[in-house]
C-alpha cells in the first residue's frame, strides 16, 4: 500500500527516504536514515524492526546486501514485507516478499532504490527511477520529491491516497529534512508545499544549527537574528497597545 525511493547523493553524501501510501502517517513508520551509515525503508505490513535493526547491521560494517540477507533470514514474516536499502557507499538492496499485494517490486540503479506494493502496476517505479536519474543537478531532497510525484503521477497506490513524507541526513546526528503529511487527500502534492515552506523557513537557519564539533557555528549571525525577533515582538505589542 506504499511506494517509496531510498537514495544517497553522491556529491553531497546525503542519505534519504521519501514515501507516500494508502496508509495513516506512512512517513513515521516506513524511513530509518543514519548520517554516514544508510538509509532503509521498511514496508508492506511494516516490520519497523528491519528498518532499526538494518541501520545496526550498517554501522558494523556490512554492505546493504549483506544486511538485507541477515535481515531477511531472521524474519519469519518475510513473505509480506518489503525492504530497501542504500549504503554509506551507495550500493542498493531490495526484497519484495512472494506475498505482497500486487502489483509489488523494485526498479534500482547507482544510489537509489524505488519499490512499492499495491501500485497501479511497474511503471510506478520506473517512472520514479526516471525522475531520479534525471535531476542529478537538485539536491537530495528535491530529487525525492520528484520521484514521489511521478510515482503518483503514474498512478501510486491503487487503494488511494493518505500519507507522504521526506527525512534527510546530511553531517549530523539529526536530519535536515524531516517532514510529514499523516492525512490529506493529496498527500504528494501537499509535502510539495510543505517542503516550500521548508525551504523558504528552515533552509536559511541549516548554516546556524549546533554541530558535534561546533555547537555554535555563525552564532554572531545566530545572535542578530535574536535581536531582530525580539524587536519584532516589541513593535507587534506597541501596535496592539496603540490600535
Amino acid at each position: 500500500m506504499t511506494f517509496s525511493i531510498v537514495a544517497r547523493c553522491p556529491r553531497s553524501g546525503m542519505l534519504g527516504v521519501a514515501t507516500s501510501s494508502k496508509a495513516l502517517a506512512g512517513g513515521g513508520m516506513v524511513p530509518y536514515c543514519r548520517a554516514g551509515v544508510g538509509a532503509i525503508a521498511s514496508q508492506s505490513f511494516v516490520n519497523p524492526y528491519l528498518g532499526i535493526d538494518g541501520l545496526e547491521l550498517l554501522e558494523h560494517g556490512l554492505t546493504a546486501e549483506r544486511a538485507l540477507e541477515r535481515l531477511i533470514a531472521g524474519d519469519p514474516g518475510r513473505d509480506l514485507r518489503q525492504l530497501a536499502i542504500v549504503d554509506k557507499d551507495g550500493r542498493p538492496a531490495a526484497y519484495t516478499g512472494d506475498r505482497c499485494i500486487p502489483w509489488a517490486g523494485e526498479a534500482s540503479g547507482p544510489g537509489y532504490v524505488c519499490l512499492g506494493n499495491i501500485l497501479e502496476g511497474q511503471d510506478v517505479v520506473k517512472a520514479m527511477a526516471r525522475a531520479f536519474e534525471t535531476t542529478l543537478v537538485e539536491e537530495l531532497p528535491e530529487r525525492l520529491i520528484q520521484a514521489l510525484e511521478a510515482g503518483q503521477q503514474a498512478g501510486g497506490d491503487r487503494r488511494g491516497r493518505q500519507s507522504a513524507g521526506i527525512t534527510v541526513v546530511s553531517e549530523e546526528a539529526y536530519p535536515v529534512c524531516d517532514l510529514r503529511v499523516d492525512d490529506h487527500p493529496d498527500p504528494v502534492p501537499e509535502l510539495r508545499r510543505v517542503y516550500g515552506v521548508y525551504k523558504h523557513e528552515e533552509v536559511p537557519f541549516l548554516p546556524m544549527m549546533p554541530r558535534r564539533d561546533d555547537p555554535t557555528p555563525e552564532w554572531q549571525n545566530a545572535v542578530r537574528l535574536r535581536e531582530r525577533i525580539e524587536e519584532s515582538l516589541r513593535e507587534e505589542q506597541l501596535a496592539a497597545k496603540e490600535s
